[in-house]
């Protein structure tokens, strides 16, 4: 195996380097000089200096994305320090404080570096919280930058030490943490940067939080890794103005930018004429986090051509958090044509839906480098092409497991269960559903039992949380079935509203019942309760 640069070698290039950094907010383009972002780590080593961090520590990481010279400066410097970032969603609201003290609670060594609002949201959502253990970051420099050191003085790390930790954004009842290694993390990056034709002549552009996954890695780390230029926008700004995203790329020349699904119905509604964008300077924009759709992504691209976008612009690629990127990307373009007919079923699986929306279903193209695909059965029998099956993966720089979690389910003779169904075709993968009780939401993972636990626990009811997932509209709905002995005067509202300031998403439907439908071991059949509500049977 080649030797590979190691993340502070690499940091410290970056720093020396020119490519720049721009803050976009409310269509005003801030840059971040090389200089402002040095002191800011050497700013930062000093506060977890003076803390009593050393290497080898973890720490959870709670300063929020849209702080974005904060938390720059603050990962930076743990990493230049050899301690270990703990990637959790900045606790803004009580259900990210849960997943924080779960968190907290299975690494109670482990400190807590946060900026003064998220501070204060932790506070007050965890009365119990140890004063000690928290560690809150200024965000202004000091007035007095002569008293700071000059230099950064660069830890030797271990490969094998981890590099970062990372807690998906599912679920809240029993949150993971995907261990990274330093090695692992590096051929990730140089991996990804051979399947992107990633150059320091690159500007990505992102607007997703930068504690996911997608922004670590394309915001953070890639160009840091790579010398690329960067351009940081807050999520929140496109959900109240989705033209700003196309505003910045056309403003600032960015080269490679991202977005789930739904993100490109909101842009489309969004056009009212007005717009002069230039999208020539768009190499590709990635897309994933939710399922992919055809007729989504064809009518985006059309509406986008007149702004000089070219016609293959969107990338649709499949992503694992336990990969900290991606696992295939579909950069060649491959639409093949498809006969789903033969198409084959190789585990419990109903076929009919896929058939009837064959036409829509979306290549996620080949596996990116030394990462590899199977598709097996129930018993991990490798199935043959166009056989749909649980997709398994291996990597060399596939996580090591979950951050003190019995992870010995992970793995099948080193290959990763992803959790995920799908098939292969002469190389080429699609993901047509889960194995688990998962739905997406605007890029988010929900898992339905937290919303059934968070119901149970409240009001006592037997409830079953169905997700109806049209990619083809880009609509996303959740139905709450609720067994109650009068269903006529059920708290429907007090439901929707528990739901919504629990988990933080809006309720389709609550629908009261006299008693769920079950199966004939006594389950709760969702999949028949759905269809029945659906036909209009209940």
């Amino acid at each position: 195996m080649s030797i590979l640069p190691t993340l502070n070698q690499r940091l410290k290039e970056y720093l020396e380097c020119d490519t720049r950094i721009i803050l976009m907010k409310d269509g005003v383009a801030t840059p971040l000089s090389k200089a402002e972002l040095k002191q800011r780590i050497i700013f930062a080593r000093e506060v977890f200096k003076k803390a009593g961090l050393r290497q080898g520590d973890l720490v959870i990481f709670q300063i929020n994305g849209a702080s974005k010279k904060t938390f720059m400066g603050n990962f930076f410097a743990l990493i230049s320090m050899g301690i270990t970032p703990v990637f959790l969603t900045a606790a803004r609201s009580k259900d990210h404080v849960t997943r924080l003290v779960r968190v907290a609670s299975d690494n109670p060594k482990a400190a807590i570096i946060a900026d003064p609002e998220t501070a204060e949201f932790i506070k007050f959502f965890w009365k119990e919280c140890d004063s000690k253990r928290m560690i809150v970051v200024p965000e202004e420099l000091p007035e007095d930058l002569q008293a700071l050191p000059s230099e950064i003085e660069y830890t030797e790390v271990d490969p094998d030490a981890l590099a970062l930790v990372l807690y998906s954004s599912g679920s809240t009842s029993d949150p993971k943490g995907v261990m990274m290694t330093n090695r692992r993390f590096l051929l990730m990056l140089k991996n990804l940067g051979i399947a992107l034709k990633t150059s320091s002549k690159d500007t990505w552009l992102q607007w997703l939080p930068l504690e996911h996954a997608f922004g670590i890695v394309t915001l953070i780390t890639i160009p840091m890794y790579f010398k690329t230029g960067a351009v940081h926008m807050d999520a929140a700004e496109f959900i109240q103005n989705p033209k700003s995203w196309f505003d910045a790329v056309s403003k600032t020349r960015a080269t490679k930018t991202a977005a789930p699904n739904f993100a490109y119905p909101l842009l489309l509604k969004a056009l009212d004429g007005s717009e002069k964008w230039d999208l020539s300077c768009v190499d590709f924009i990635l897309n994933g986090g939710e399922p992919l759709s055809q007729k989504v992504l064809g009518g985006f691209t059309q509406a986008m051509a007149r702004f000089g976008m070219h016609s293959n612009a969107i990338v649709p690629l499949y992503g694992l958090t336990e990969a900290l990127g991606a696992v295939t990307f579909n950069m060649e373009h491959e639409y093949p044509e498809l006969d789903i007919e033969k198409v084959k079923c190789g585990i419990d699986f109903n076929m009919k839906g896929l058939r009837e929306n064959a036409k829509d279903l979306v290549c996620q193209g080949r596996a990116i480098p030394e990462m590899s695909i199977r598709i097996c059965d129930e018993s991990n029998n490798v199935l043959p092409d166009n056989t749909v099956g649980c997709i398994q993966v291996t990597s060399d720089y596939i996580c090591t497991g979950y951050l003190n979690k019995d992870s010995s389910d992970l793995f099948v003779d080193g290959w990763l269960d992803t959790g995920d169904l799908g098939f292969l075709s002469e190389g080429l993968l699609y993901v047509v559903g889960r194995k688990k009780d998962m739905f997406f939401i605007h890029g988010k993972n929900i898992y339905l039992r937290d919303i059934e636990q968070v119901v149970t626990s409240k009001f006592g009811y037997r409830c079953a949380a169905c997700g109806v997932n049209d990619s083809a509209a880009a609509t996303n709905y959740i139905y709450l079935f609720v067994e109650c002995s009068d269903p006529e005067n059920a708290p429907v509202k007090a439901l929707k509203d528990l739901v919504f300031s629990e988990m933080g998403f809006g309720l389709k439907e609550v629908i009261p019942l006299r008693s769920l439908v079950l199966t004939g071991t006594g389950k709760i059949a969702k999949e028949k309760l759905l269809a029945a509500y659906e036909e209009g049977k209940i």
